[in-house]
């Protein structure tokens, strides 16, 4: 037994060893590979999650939409508070890059050098992470609509995530999602999280995605005190009497003017900088609050840390050039929740407005066939009003987009279709528009989003 346990080690050391070497060979070739490292540990090492050395304390942040930005939030504000923080925030949130990242947090000799990890999963891969990684935290920001060729339905994604969770991990969950709520176990200790209701929410649904519409506990149709979007809101069922979770960690009060909101944390109101009026980063900020709370950070800090704290600028920026907002707005592609959100963010914009718009995939491989149906999953008809001046759609699926947002009631006229995305941010016109957008996907934030950003920085700037 005790060389069994010997020859565990060693070849537990060389995995890491292995893991480790390729990550200084990838960065003295200027390579990213953030996976590739942990491809490695785990073809020697099929466990090396489980394995290695995990710092004292694990969170794990899911979801459909929200999980990087709530990630890069909380390592952040941990950072502020002086913790050595592991975290895979530049991305590869698959089982490889997770062991990339706990590997990374070790010494050659395999001791943890982290005082706690903040890890980005993939809803898909947590049969392969969270048995084996036993995380003290999982948060869940919400379970929505996603690729319809990889995701299919999220009761389908909460299925995956709740066989695979330990009955020790205390949940962080979106009260107002009802699918997410539901994750894990009757023994998992749990937090919920929400965002009271706002001027915009509305008494019923209504829109191309619905996905929650049955009770849970009668199958009788649910009704609704609020509807904010997709499932999202505060439902009930009036024959049984069955409701969503009450939440202890609430935002209210969201002033966009001042840039304040309320922050109720477990019973106790704290003023608090907004760090975005976007409501997906009104969600991810209560997340964020609710599981430094857990974490034990003292709650003047954790007010303290959002006077700090945006979401990362490759995802959200606004600068004004002269008397133009440009806003860089990144959303989720081939995603029709996530769209339909940076759609009716940017219409509420007042003033004449022109967006470049760049939801393409075009890092796909030229072999497969991807099933635009997704876009009549997304709200194009946020898009539609009088005060959208032009839209410039580049890319391989400029025709499908152009005819969406058509079939959307936005005017053909209006609509210039180019086959460069980056391209797009010269043809788009300047003339009278008070906000010019750049929005584009995650896929192609680097190759696109950064160009067309730069150059429609440019171009604001010569007419100052």
């Amino acid at each position: 037994m005790r060389q069994l346990r010997l020859l565990l080690t060693l070849r537990l050391l060389t995995a890491v060893w292995a893991a480790k070497l390729a990550g200084v060979a990838i960065r003295a070739l200027g390579r990213q590979g953030t996976h590739t490292p942990g491809l490695i540990a785990r073809k020697l090492y099929p466990g090396i999650i489980g394995a290695v050395q995990h710092p004292a304390q694990v969170v794990v942040v899911t979801g459909t939409n929200g999980k990087t930005t709530v990630s890069n939030l909380l390592t952040e504000a941990l950072l502020g508070e002086g913790l050595r923080v592991a975290s895979n925030r530049i991305g590869s949130n698959l089982a490889a890059g997770i062991a990339t990242t706990l590997i990374g947090a070790v010494t050659w000799t395999g001791k943890s050098r982290a005082d706690i990890a903040v890890l980005e999963m993939d809803e898909r891969s947590a049969k392969l992470v969270l048995p084996d990684l036993l995380p003290d935290v999982l948060v869940c920001m919400n379970l929505t609509r996603d690729s319809i060729k990889r995701n299919a339905h999220p009761a389908y994604i909460a299925w995956i995530l709740s066989s695979a969770i330990p009955a020790s991990t205390t949940l962080v969950l979106n009260a107002d999602d009802l699918i997410a709520s539901s994750l894990g176990a009757e023994s998992n200790p749990r937090l919920y999280f929400s965002v009271d209701r706002l001027p915009t929410d509305e008494n019923s649904p209504r829109g191309a995605a619905v996905d929650v519409a049955i009770c849970p506990v009668c199958d009788h149709a649910l009704d609704w005190d609020y509807w904010r979007f997709n499932h999202i809101g505060k439902v009930y069922c009036p024959a049984c009497g069955f409701r969503a979770p009450d939440a202890g960690y609430r935002a209210r009060d969201v002033d966009v003017a001042s840039g304040r909101l309320t922050l109720e944390l477990d019973g106790e109101s704290r003023s608090a900088h907004l760090i975005n009026d976007s409501i997906v980063n009104i969600y991810n900020e209560v997340a964020v609050a609710a599981v430094l709370d857990r974490l034990a950070i003292p709650r003047d800090r954790i007010v303290a840390a959002f006077e700090h704290l945006a979401p990362p600028t490759t995802r959200f920026a606004l600068e004004v050039i002269g008397a133009v907002e440009l806003v860089r707005i990144l959303t989720k592609g081939l995603v029709g929740v996530a769209c339909s959100r940076a759609f009716e963010y940017l219409s509420g914009f007042v003033g004449r407005k022109a967006i470049v718009l760049n939801i393409d995939e075009v890092s796909e491989r030229v072999t497969e066939v991807e099933n635009t149906a997704w876009t009549y999953d997304a709200d194009y008809e946020y898009l539609a009003g009088d005060s959208l001046a032009q839209v410039v759609v580049g890319g391989v699926r400029r025709y499908d987009q152009a005819l969406r947002l058509a079939i959307a009631g936005v005017d053909p006229a209006r609509i210039l279709t180019v086959e460069s995305e980056v391209a797009g941010a010269d043809r788009v016109d300047l003339d009278g528009i008070d906000d010019v957008f750049n929005l584009h996907s995650v896929h192609n934030a680097v190759i696109t989003g950064t160009p067309v950003q730069k150059r429609l920085r440019e171009r604001l700037e010569e007419r100052k």
